[in-house]
């Protein structure tokens, strides 16, 4: 930091010498008039001579000359530099004396000085706003921001939206109902509302969820984001026949050879119970099948006594971008705690929806008042960060929040 500081001065010193002369009032005098005549005086003799013959017409056209020179000597008397104005000076001191003083109020007030003593590694940590904890704040800064405007659409969808991606489908319910209530016909809209239901609803779609889907394709038949969760609804009530429709019709609308078209080729065969075409497989570097991860789970020192021992204690992994629903979960007591469970790709709700289908999963548990997945206030819950699972790996969940 203290370099900053040295450099900046410097730089105002290398500036503050340019006015100087100016702060001083050596401004430096005009040209002396005498000498100026003198000079030009001795030009016109030289012409003289040159151009007249006659030395009588030379004599009385030099004599005139040196009448003028004497005239033009009285005239200029001698030279003096013009006064300086002290109120000009004055004014000129100040205002480099607010400038700096401006610069700085200005940066502490609108800049990042907290910056200047971090190293660049730290510099650019601080500049991530996709890190979990970079995403919290700017999700708590745009909550802060719709309270002093409350009729932003935009903002609304955007917090809702960033709200799935952090797993808080319970909050993200509440954005999207303020959004809905602005925009009613917004399809875009309804789809992210039954997705945020269906997550808080530990991704089951059955009920309102679905009935939001079923709207948004009778409006727009095409509609991607409905098509894929009204399959994977079919997906879970066992219709087969219905999933594989949805998932057919919205992979028509991908490249042959995308990204997109190739993981739902992979649920169309997975659905089905068919093996996955060599074409579509999983890359390479996918997570290998049967995947299993083992996950100790204890409650925070001030919340034992918020637990009944009967208290029914979901403990599960979900897809940290993907679909809402648990790609593994275990019912177990809070009375149990602390213990350890394994979660592996058995315990999946629907073919293709496990742990070794997802790069990156948050692992969470809850500790449900009403003995239901569903999250109510007043649960206590914790979650890990998104993380890519490993074989066999060992994670820990600390329950130490309180649900709104």
């Amino acid at each position: 930091m203290i370099e900053f500081w040295i450099a900046a001065a410097l730089l105002l010193l290398l500036g503050y010498t340019c006015f100087l002369p100016a702060l001083t009032g050596k401004t430096g005098g005009g040209a002396d008039r005498a000498k100026l005549n003198l000079l030009l005086h001795r030009h016109r003799q030289e012409e003289l001579a040159r151009e007249t013959a006659d030395a009588g017409d030379l004599g009385k056209l030099d004599a005139e000359s040196e009448r003028g020179l004497l005239d033009d000597l009285e005239m200029a008397g001698s030279p003096q530099a013009p006064e300086a104005d002290p109120g000009g000076r004055i004014a000129l001191a100040v205002t480099l004396v607010a400038l700096p003083l401006v610069g700085l109020l200005a940066y502490f007030s609108l800049g990042r000085p907290d910056l200047l003593g971090l190293a660049p590694a730290q510099i650019q940590a601080q500049a991530q706003p996709n890190t979990p904890s970079g995403l919290e704040e700017s999700i708590q800064r745009l909550a802060e921001r719709l309270k002093q405007n409350p009729n932003d659409l935009e903002g609304w969808t955007m917090l809702g939206r960033s709200l799935l991606i952090v797993n808080q489908p319970d909050k993200a319910v509440t954005a999207f109902e303020y959004a809905m209530k602005l925009a009613p016909d917004n399809l875009d809209l309804k789809a992210y509302y039954a997705e945020a239901l269906a997550g808080a609803n530990q991704g089951v779609l059955e009920g309102k969820p679905t009935e939001l889907v079923e709207a948004v394709l009778k409006q727009d038949p095409q509609h991607k984001g409905a098509l894929w969760m009204a399959g994977i609804a079919a997906a879970q009530r066992k219709d087969t026949a219905q999933a594989v429709d949805y998932w057919t019709r919205l992979k028509a609308q991908f490249p042959p050879q995308s990204e997109e078209a190739r993981q739902i080729d992979r649920y169309l065969a997975e659905v089905q119970g068919l093996p996955v075409p060599a074409a579509t497989a999983p890359p390479a570097q996918a997570p290998a099948p049967g995947k299993r991860i083992h996950v100790q789970v204890k409650l925070a020192e001030g919340f034992k006594d918020r637990a009944a021992p009967d208290d029914a204690l979901f403990i599960f992994a979900r897809a940290a971008q993907g679909p809402p629903m648990p790609l593994a979960v275990v019912k177990k007591r809070a009375g149990d705690l602390p213990l350890e469970v394994v979660l592996d790709d058995s315990m999946a709700m629907m073919q293709g929806m496990n742990l070794s289908s997802f790069e990156q999963v948050v692992i969470g548990a809850r500790i449900s008042k009403s003995g239901k997945p569903t999250p109510s206030p007043g649960d206590l819950q914790g979650q890990t960060a998104p993380l890519a699972p490993e074989d066999d790996g060992h994670y820990a969940v600390t329950v130490d929040q309180v649900a709104p």
